[in-house]
């Protein structure tokens, strides 16, 4: 038999430098693709060579009608960056109808997707009609990619949106893939039985012994998700100090000091 593994204490500021740096270094690189991709971009529509390739749609309007129009053609698969400012109300009955009709939805959220009214109800129902859903603190830009072989996105993300491009089956499109995907390995998932289930008043804090309630998951799932204490009252339907005494009632529970504590802490226990 093999020798048993041996653990050692590690000094926390040492680890937590490290794990900094590793981070870092990831964003260094995902930022460093959309700095390509930003290059590319400002010279769509004036390279001759471009061909049919790429189509700069002027106004949101018509961003709006080719993101409606690419949906209703896809046939397996959408991948979507899912950040502020909007072409269109954020409900999407488009999505749940292709949902059912087998089309996968993969959608990256950034939290301020998250801050309108509504918003929590709204995913929540998405996810129960199928959509995988991840968040990640921040997105380069916003787009949707149907079936691996057309997008459409905006050329700046300054409201109002003035100007996007479409984009046809080129090496531009296996860029976005690649990262998208890279961006779907390092999101935070979006587990369903927290994020659907609507969203009524905080249930009542129960026995301290008797463990954290799925309303507890809930916020701790939202704070995770990068949302504000304003934020998250709203979508829970409370109040900011009824939700600050719920806070602390979570630092207590998961023996943290503070939101970073209590969100390692969640995420050892499999609770977000």
């Amino acid at each position: 038999m093999g020798a048993l593994p041996r653990w050692t204490a590690t000094n926390p500021g040492t680890a937590i430098r490290s794990l900094v740096r590793d981070m870092q270094s990831e964003l260094d690189r995902l930022t460093d693709t959309a700095d390509e991709l930003e290059a590319a971009f400002r010279d769509v529509g004036t390279d001759p060579a471009g061909g049919d390739q790429f189509e700069v749609l002027a106004g949101p309007e018509e961003q709006a009608r080719w993101y409606v129009r690419l949906q209703q053609e896809a046939k397996e698969e959408v991948l979507t960056f899912d950040r502020p400012p909007y072409v269109l109300d954020y409900h999407n009955p488009l999505q749940t109808e292709l949902l059912r009709n087998g089309v996968r939805y993969r959608t990256l959220y950034v939290p301020e997707a998250f801050e309108h009214a509504g918003a929590l109800d709204e995913v929540g129902s998405l996810i129960r009609a199928g959509e995988e859903a991840r968040i990640l603190p921040w997105l380069p830009f916003k787009m949707a990619l149907v079936d691996r072989s057309r997008a459409v996105m905006p050329l700046h993300m300054d409201p109002p949106l003035t100007r996007g491009v479409l984009i046809r089956g080129s090496t531009m499109v296996v860029a976005l893939v690649e990262l998208f995907e890279r961006l779907w390995r390092e999101a935070l998932p979006v587990l369903p039985e927290l994020w659907s289930q609507g969203s009524p008043e905080l249930a009542p804090e129960g026995d301290p012994e008797a463990g954290l309630g799925l309303e507890d998951r809930r916020v701790l799932a939202l704070l995770a998700a990068g949302l504000k204490d304003d934020a998250i009252a709203r979508q829970l339907g409370t109040s900011p100090r009824s939700l600050r005494r719920r806070l602390r009632h979570l630092l207590d529970e998961l023996n943290a000091e503070t939101r970073f504590q209590a969100g390692a802490q969640a995420s050892r226990r499999g609770l977000v």
